[in-house]
């Protein structure tokens, strides 16, 4: 084994014979490799079914499920305030669908905020029907009510 060059033909049997034991050890480890990847396979699923969990059960802890829904409705209207000033007053055109989609909670909370939808920007189509838009300043009227729409 000393040298690059072919076994003579009286040595490749004892070659072939030395091989038997190394392939049969390299079959045994890459088995055991394989029981080790499933296994950790199954460890990074269950780490992410835990991770899950803590988070979920975290979260009942967060201090926002504690505050009264009056101070949520008071912080919800700020978000679509349109009149709203001042260096972090940014109202988003899209305050009441994006806070009613955070949870059902929140969807509740912001479907009983009339002031919530009293701004709506509603873009009309150039031609064809107005049947979606119309549907859309409908569901704004009636959450709006009793304060006045802006378009």
């Amino acid at each position: 084994l000393q040298t690059n060059g072919a076994p003579p033909d009286n040595r490749r049997d004892e070659v072939r014979s030395l091989l038997v034991d190394p392939k049969a050890e390299l079959a045994a480890v890459e088995d055991d490799i394989n029981v080790l990847q499933a296994r950790l396979a199954d460890y990074q699923r269950r780490k992410r079914e835990l991770i899950s969990y803590v988070e979920d059960l975290g979260a009942l802890l967060s201090p926002i499920r504690r505050m009264p829904p009056e101070i949520m409705a008071r912080i919800f209207e700020f978000c679509g305030d349109i009149g709203a000033r001042g260096p972090h007053a940014e109202p988003s055109k899209r305050a009441p669908l994006l806070l009613g989609s955070v949870c059902r909670s929140w969807r509740v909370l912001s479907l009983a905020i009339p002031r919530l939808w009293t701004t709506l920007y509603l873009r009309l189509p150039t031609s064809g029907s107005f049947v979606r838009q119309q549907e859309i300043l409908q569901a704004w009227l009636e959450r709006s009510r009793p304060f006045p729409i802006s378009l």
